[in-house]
């Protein structure tokens, strides 16, 4: 009896063993077969959106219907894994999806560029032309959008008796990973597919370090709106269509009137409204923190009828128009190049003073065509 109790439990033991292997088999099948059809981990803290079951998305009118990442990965033309590893999170990783370099400022210093590598950059090509750029913004918006430019964006400015001016300090690194994704909910999309979107439109600031002779990419931080995607400026516009509608409404009803060109926040106002600047500035200050960004303490200029007004380097006393200094210093310049040719003289920062003056000639013309037209 012993023998036979012995020899049953041994067997029991077997079938347990096989039968644990044969699920381990399963599920490692199953974990398989789902990384090839779902996105289940793309990264510490950022991937608890994938596993969200929420009710069927609704995009907004005119935006393309996108159930799934794996429908995302189909409608950008790539596979699930290029898409995988497109957005996936790495703290340390000897492969960066940006090139990183830094370019000087008008006003002095740097600014930081990242641009995106070929693959990554098609993929947010998609996204601007099938999801970005046809979703709604709002009318004072004037940067980066089409038909509009710094001349339309000056043009609401002519002629008052005061124009204020405002900038957004550290305008991109406010736009986190969060407020990204948050935008892409308000769209109508789900919640694993906002998180694969924010992930393809953002990035981190990174270190570089070498270990053992290997260049490694550490992140430092949370992931934020990288200046130079092709998809940025219109997420800029998208994530501020609450505070252009909150402050076009504060210029509505103290009698100004209101436009932003990305950073740079433009109010102006004739008669008795000119008076109220101070009461302007106090409440733009309130809503503009209320909204999650910052006015630059240093940038704030209020411009009287009888001084130079400027908007988006435009002048708008009387009309839009270059600055008539800038002006007399580029027909100084194609003077020079007349009488003694184009070597040794520059325009800007550009190598080439005769493709940079030739710009130049367009962007007048661009601005005010009777003064450009003759150059360009």
């Amino acid at each position: 009896m012993h023998k036979r109790r012995k020899k049953a439990a041994m067997e029991r033991r077997k079938e347990t063993r096989k039968k644990n292997a044969q699920g381990r088999y399963d599920r490692a099948l199953a974990w398989s077969e789902r990384r090839r059809s779902e996105l289940v981990y793309l990264g510490e803290g950022v991937s608890g959106g994938l596993q969200a079951e929420d009710a069927p998305a609704t995009p907004k009118a005119g935006l393309p219907d996108i159930a799934s990442p794996k429908a995302l990965a189909d409608a950008i033309g790539v596979p699930l894994a290029e898409l995988r590893f497109l957005a996936f999170d790495r703290k340390l990783t000897a492969i960066s999806h940006y090139q990183r370099f830094s370019i000087a400022k008008k006003t002095g210093g740097l600014r930081q560029i990242s641009a995106p590598m070929p693959r990554l950059k098609r993929a947010q090509y998609w996204i601007l032309d099938n999801v970005l750029a046809k979703a709604a913004i709002h009318e004072a918006a004037h940067g980066f959008v089409p038909g509009r430019s710094i001349v339309t964006n000056a043009q609401a400015h002519v002629g008052r008796d005061v124009v204020v001016n405002l900038d957004l300090k550290d305008f991109f690194p406010t736009l986190t990973f969060r407020r990204v994704k948050g935008k892409f909910r308000g769209l109508g999309y789900s919640e694993p597919v906002a998180t694969v979107l924010a992930l393809l439109t953002t990035e981190p600031d990174v270190d570089e370090v070498e270990i053992d002779g290997e260049r490694l990419f550490a992140s430092k931080g949370s992931r934020l709106l990288p200046q130079g995607a092709p998809t940025s400026p219109m997420l800029t516009n998208l994530v501020c269509v609450r505070l252009d509608k909150r402050l076009a409404g504060l210029a509505k009803s103290m009698g100004f009137s209101y436009t932003r060109y990305a950073d740079d926040m433009t109010f102006s106002a004739s008669g008795e409204a000119a008076a109220k600047v101070g009461a302007l500035l106090k409440f733009v200050g309130e809503i503009v923190a209320a909204e999650g960004f910052t006015v630059h303490p240093d940038k704030t200029r209020v411009m009287r009828r009888g001084t130079r007004q400027e908007v988006t380097g435009l002048t708008v006393n009387d009309r839009v128009g270059v600055p008539r200094d800038v002006l007399r210093n580029f027909r100084a310049l194609l003077h020079q190049i007349e009488k003694t040719g184009p070597n040794g003289k520059r325009w800007g920062k550009a190598r080439d003073v005769m493709d940079a003056a030739t710009g130049f000639a367009c962007f007048v013309r661009m601005v005010t065509p009777e003064t450009g037209e003759a150059r360009c």
